[in-house]
């Protein structure tokens, strides 16, 4: 059974909830990843022409944090072949509130609640330190290929 929407850490401004994203959130989700100023310069190519599949926010566990009014970020859970975080962005407006460090104990506790023993993370390098701090462990590098042109860092969370 997946964790409930829950509240998170509440913050002068709000508080944060989390929830299983629908087909609604996929316009949000898709204006999240393209505004993220973490893609700036070299990295940008990785999101040209890139869009989440309503697909994959409806199929996975894709899950959004929102403040009651507005998505804070989200995250992508794929269970099979292999257990990755396949995508994490928060909105630039934001970063450094806890709504990553939310997001991921969220997305941990779900893979727990699945079974999982450890999940595959495929960094975007600037987010490696992030990983690292939240448990996961490099076990690797993935190299360049079709429009990511530079060398991610894998990582592995054990749950």
């Amino acid at each position: 059974m997946a964790p409930e929407p829950r509240e998170g850490r509440a913050t002068s401004r709000y508080v944060i909830s989390i929830r299983r994203a629908t087909a609604v959130d996929h316009e949000v989700i898709n204006a999240i990843v393209q505004g993220s100023s973490a893609y700036d310069g070299v990295y940008r190519a990785m999101l040209d022409g890139y869009e989440v599949p309503l697909s994959q926010v409806v199929q996975e566990e894709t899950w959004l944090a929102t403040d009651g009014a507005d998505a804070l970020g989200f995250y992508s859970l794929v269970l099979e072949p292999e257990p990755e975080l396949d995508l994490m962005f928060v909105a630039d407006s934001e970063q450094g509130r806890g709504v990553g460090r939310l997001l991921f104990e969220h997305m941990r506790a779900l893979a727990k609640a699945r079974g999982v023993a450890a999940v595959k993370i495929v960094s975007h390098p600037p987010a490696r330190d992030f990983y690292r701090r939240m448990g996961a462990i490099e076990v690797g590098l993935a190299y360049p290929a079709r429009n990511v042109t530079w060398v991610r860092p894998i990582l592995s969370l054990p749950v």
